[in-house]
């Protein structure tokens, strides 16, 4: 027996309720205006009924959302403007820096890539992916709020309003924990699951823990930065440096990294946290008045490319830093923090730097020719690009086992799941990119786990904490000042 519904349409001669049977969710009012209503009990009814963007209101009616500004890019491209094509598709979104100087479009454009690779065969004929990136960019000209409030903002939208059941990102530990912490309340439920690429923080380990068999929802495709400062502090060590000034952000990445540097380093360190770019310029010059030295050493730890750039053209003017030793975290591994500090070259040959992970390989080369050859950039520009790509590729794996082992619910839990049978050195090996999808997609139903090796690396999970390991990189800048290299 069908369930009856009220469609309430406007018509020439004014309001006019029609009972509309579920089969007929899909045909539109005869005589057409932009009213256009159901009784609903469910957001989801609302969107297999009209298409993406329609939830169910207050009133229990079926009404279209507003496209939320900062979250206006998306891909497939008509996915807003196309909302038939889409009535089944799955949602991801994405939160992220959208600023073209330094922030993270091409973190961006690799979501994108994996996106639409995925839609090459879908997740069952027919069922497509679509991902809506917000920006959370703290930028006055499109609107007064701060990154974490335009984060927080965005991933509500994403899963109230969208229903989206992953969201790639935040790249920042701070906005990673604001965002986690948001979307676990009850009225956001069901929830998505969060993949970060570059949120770091050893405090985020903690912040979700897995409860049985039941998965975390909060997952990163980079280690913690516990293994970051460990390494760090090593190099420190055998470069014979006995003293350290660190000046680093006082958020959850910065303090984070500091601290799981002061806990391996076996040298006298000072530790000077800032807030704002001014506190940056003011510890680097009350460092420049030290001793300097072979064996003395500045860290700077700032989760943001604008400020490592910041802290080296400081730095330039003074002598301490031409004669002593410069460490830097992961955020200058890129090359928007050469661009930006040309005219503190003359800062590189003293310049040390860590980050996690080694992208290299078939794997790897793959990805950077596909992403070139559909973006016409190279993605080894931007760090964590092939972080992001392989974190967009495990919730579309999760869906995978979402769809053939939790009776088809498409869920963040129920994704995560998924994420539990990706590293099983006993499963069948897959690569993260196009050509393993349809593998797991076959082993998933099937029911058997996999062991998965990203285009970021081997990406291992550990049981229990849910966390992956990494090599990490320890580089120099290349003599011609042009890219990075790692130190023999």
């Amino acid at each position: 027996m069908s369930r009856a519904f009220l469609r309430t349409c406007l018509t020439a001669s004014g309001l006019v309720a029609v009972a509309v049977a579920t089969a007929a969710l899909t045909v539109a009012c005869s005589v057409v205006t932009k009213v256009d209503f159901n009784e609903c009990v469910s957001s989801d009814e609302c969107r297999g009924a009209f298409g993406l963007g329609w939830v169910c209101g207050d009133a229990g009616l079926c009404q279209e959302v507003e496209v939320l500004k900062r979250c206006d890019r998306v891909f497939p491209e008509d996915l807003f403007t196309n909302p038939e094509a889409y009535r089944d598709a799955i949602i991801f979104g994405s939160l992220f820096d959208h600023n073209t100087e330094d922030g993270d479009l091409k973190l961006v454009n690799a979501a994108s890539l994996a996106i639409g690779e995925a839609n090459a065969s879908g997740l069952t004929e027919g069922r497509l992916f679509g991902i809506v990136h917000c920006d959370y960019q703290d930028n006055k000209k499109i609107d007064p709020q701060s990154s974490e409030e335009a984060a927080v903002e965005g991933a509500r939208y994403l899963v109230d309003q969208l229903g989206a059941v992953a969201i790639v990102g935040p790249g920042t530990s701070g906005l990673a924990e604001a965002v986690f912490k948001e979307l676990q309340k009850p009225e956001h439920e069901p929830t998505a699951v969060i993949i970060s690429p570059s949120a770091t923080s050893p405090s985020l380990t903690d912040i979700d823990v897995r409860d049985g068999d039941k998965p975390g929802l909060f997952w990163r495709t980079a280690p913690p930065d516990s293994q970051l400062g460990a390494d760090l502090a090593g190099h420190m060590s055998d470069e014979n440096v006995v003293s350290a000034t660190v000046i680093y952000a006082n958020d959850a990445y910065g303090s984070g990294l500091a601290t799981a540097l002061q806990q391996n380093y076996d040298g006298d360190i000072q530790l000077l946290a800032f807030t704002t770019q001014d506190d940056i310029l003011a510890h680097v010059q009350t460092v420049s008045k030290k001793t300097p030295g072979e064996t003395v050493g500045v860290v700077f730890i700032g989760s943001e490319v604008a400020q490592a750039t910041a802290f080296l053209n400081a730095a330039k003017p003074y002598s301490f830093y031409a004669m002593s030793r410069i460490y830097l975290g992961d955020a200058a591994y890129n090359k928007d923090f050469l661009d930006g500090t040309k005219e503190a070259a003359s800062l590189y040959p003293r310049v040390r730097g860590v980050f996690p992970g080694s992208p290299s390989g078939d794997n790897y080369d793959s990805f950077v020719s596909r992403y070139l050859a559909v973006f016409k950039e190279d993605p080894a520009d931007a760090s964590y690009s092939s972080q992001t790509y392989d974190a967009t590729w495990l919730a579309v794996y999760g869906t995978a086992w979402a769809e053939y082992q939790r009776m088809g619910e498409l869920t963040g839990l129920n994704l995560a799941f998924g994420l539990q049978r990706i590293s099983d050195n006993k499963g069948v090996p897959v690569d993260v990119n196009r050509d393993g999808w349809n593998i797991v997609k076959r082993e998933f139903k099937a029911g058997h786990s996999i062991d998965i090796t990203g285009a970021s690396g081997d990406l291992q999970y550990d049981p229990e904490t849910e966390e992956t390991t990494a090599t990490v990189v320890y580089w120099q800048i290349k003599v011609d000042g042009t890219d990075f290299e790692n130190v023999p």
